[in-house]
């Protein structure tokens, strides 16, 4: 799928100024909803704003403050003062320039992340050149796969497609936004110097047929013969392509001298790169293993490698996952995305260092993974959770052209969708004590046509806790499960649901919704709310986890991630950057229900009574 921005050209000084204004926009908005500054409303009614910076600058902007506290920003009009001199913002860097002091980030820092911003700048630009020809209601109709080619991205983080140690041929060949497919890269590993786990019925075979065609199967064959290895002594795993080149073929040399890891070549179908670039989904047959692979690159954050510690309890743990979807009523409309496999090449050094950096330990390993389009009913469909709130450039969100192509009115739209997405979630934290980090590109809403009708869930290494409680429905879970998931208070497991899906998820749902449509923010909480209270009202046997998991107070936890990239900076370290925290914001749920109490009952009714289905 390609844009009309050709290959190589840069990008023309009307695209690259739009970009960095939204850039700009969407830093200083969050920013300030992470409390890394405070602007200051210029009139009564909180439209008009103004951040003063160090040395005389300041940023003025006209904005509506949303249910959450955070600042929707008028692009157009965000302009940068300096002494009497005005003028538009059209350079994100700059603006990160003039806040460096008020955000307390090293020059070092800053140089640094300049770069990941420059580098989304440009992605952005693509994405945006590739989009433009598609309405809401043309993005709503592409498929899963297709979709992910057109999306803006992390909504939290302004440098979301930072990806430091690619190259402009690096984007061109393995990013989304390019739509182009790429072969995998194929190792022998020897048997006795890598870990494989297997979920019960699956076998090498399969996994190998789910990504190489016949004829490419051949010519893999022959190559392992012509290398003198056999499938007795080496089992075949796959590497990006990228990887490959970067990384393994120098920091895996000695494996290669002495024959452990012995490099094959490309082969097999055309993969295309997912919004995560490191999960790759079959192009030639959708319903076929997406195959998970590290890549060394810092994205959003973090290294994104494969971590081994999860590999051998991912397929158990999804299966069991499995058992409780098949048996709980409330769980029926939950297709976990089953892990068939997992393989894990430890580095024969990095590995044995203690507190090694994290990056140097996750570098070879596979994770094959259900595709979400297998096994579908006919007219069903998957959309990754994050993709809803995504927008044309006429400002419509996917979830718009969605509610007016299902024919239901907005309520009763979102009524399907946390029914469909969020009790489920909520549901496998009250019963059986298991948090979901459930994030937007973790979770896949399966539409029936335009209607949500159910939840794809995925990610089992490190997006998923247990609480830490003795909770009798996590008896059946392997100890093995047990001792390598973390163990969390039930507060944490909460603060999965509502920071890592309400706040980063359902917040720019509802501001989209809100910006275009005209739906009142308090609506949509009432409507999650009541989808939440009928779900409980229907399981009283609960009411005490329901305490202990209680999603209506008035207070919920800010949680910053920015923030956190600008305080430690960029050195190495061994484990993922944890979030900070801010003051707590007043939680919308909360609001809303609050709200409805002084509001006539005929309107308490509707909103809190049955709805319809």
């Amino acid at each position: 799928m390609r844009g009309p921005l050709p290959e190589g050209r840069p990008v023309d000084v009307a695209t690259w100024g739009r970009m960095n204004r939204a850039a700009a926009a969407k830093a200083l908005s969050e920013l300030a909803y992470e409390e890394a500054f405070v602007p200051l409303a210029l009139d009564e009614a909180e439209t008009r704003w103004a951040l003063q910076l160090s040395a005389g600058i300041e940023y003025r902007f006209e904005a509506v403050r949303r249910i959450w506290g955070q600042l929707t920003i008028r692009q157009e009009s965000l302009v940068r003062w300096e002494g009497k001199e005005e003028r538009p913002v059209d350079d994100a860097i700059a603006f990160l320039a003039d806040a460096r002091e008020a955000l307390g980030i090293s020059p070092a820092t800053f140089c640094t992340y300049a770069k990941e911003l420059y580098n989304t700048l440009m992605a952005d630009a693509r994405v945006f050149a590739a989009r433009a020809p598609f309405t809401a209601d043309d993005l709503a109709g592409l498929s899963d796969t297709c979709l992910q080619q057109l999306l803006d991205g992390h909504p939290k983080a302004p440098a979301n497609k930072g990806r430091l140690g690619w190259g402009l041929e690096d984007f061109a060949a393995y990013a989304p936004e390019f739509g182009r497919s790429i072969q995998l890269f194929w190792l022998a590993a020897a048997r006795n110097a890598c870990e494989l786990s297997l979920a019960g019925g699956m076998s090498e075979e399969r996994l190998l047929s789910a990504a190489l065609d016949e004829a490419e199967r051949t010519r893999l064959a022959e190559a392992c013969l012509a290398a003198g290895v056999s499938a007795k002594s080496h089992l075949l795993l796959p590497a990006h392509p990228w990887q490959w080149q970067a990384m393994l073929a120098a920091q895996f040399a000695g494996e290669v001298a002495a024959g452990r890891l012995v490099p094959l070549g490309t082969f097999g179908d055309p993969f295309l790169p997912q919004q995560s670039l490191r999960t790759l989904a079959n192009a030639r047959r959708p319903e076929a293993f997406h195959i998970k692979l590290p890549l060394t690159i810092l994205n959003t954050s973090a290294w994104r490698g494969v971590p081994g510690k999860y590999m051998a309890i991912g397929p158990g743990f999804s299966r069991w996952l499995v058992g409780l979807t098949k048996r709980d009523s409330v769980l029926r409309g939950v297709k976990v995305l089953e892990e068939v496999a997992g393989a894990f090449y430890p580095h024969p050094h990095y590995g044995r260092v203690p507190d090694a950096p994290y990056q140097f330990c996750e570098m070879l390993g596979a994770i094959w993974r259900e595709s979400p389009e297998a096994g579908l009913p006919a007219g069903q469909r998957p959309m990754m959770m994050g993709a809803l709130a995504q927008r044309d450039a006429g400002g419509r969100s996917i979830a718009s052209a969605l509610i007016a192509r299902s024919g239901l009115g907005a309520r009763a739209w979102l009524d399907r969708l946390f029914s469909a997405v969020i009790v489920p979630l909520y549901h496998f934290m009250c019963r059986y004590g298991v948090g979901f980090i459930a994030h937007g590109q973790n979770v896949t809403v399966i539409l029936d046509g335009a209607v949500p009708v159910g939840v794809a869930v995925k990610d089992f290494q490190g997006d998923v806790d247990l609480v830490d409680e003795d909770f009798p429905e996590l008896d059946s879970l392997s100890g093995a499960v047990k001792q390598t998931l973390k163990r969390r208070p039930a507060a944490h497991l909460l603060q999965h649901l509502q920071t890592g899906h309400f706040a980063s998820v359902l917040r720019f749902l509802s501001e989209a919704l809100a910006a275009h449509d005209g739906l009142d923010e308090t609506l949509f909480y009432a409507t999650l709310a009541a989808s939440l209270r009928r779900y409980q009202a229907e399981h009283p046997e609960l009411d005490q986890r329901f305490a202990l998991f209680d999603l209506f107070q008035p207070k919920v936890p800010r949680i910053a991630i920015n923030r956190v990239r600008f305080a430690i900076g960029y050195g190495d370290a061994n484990d993922r950057p944890v979030p900070a925290l801010g003051t707590a914001l007043d939680n919308p749920l909360h609001l809303a229900e609050t709200a409805l109490l002084s509001t006539p009952s005929e309107r308490r009714s509707a909103v809190l009574g049955a709805s319809p289905r």
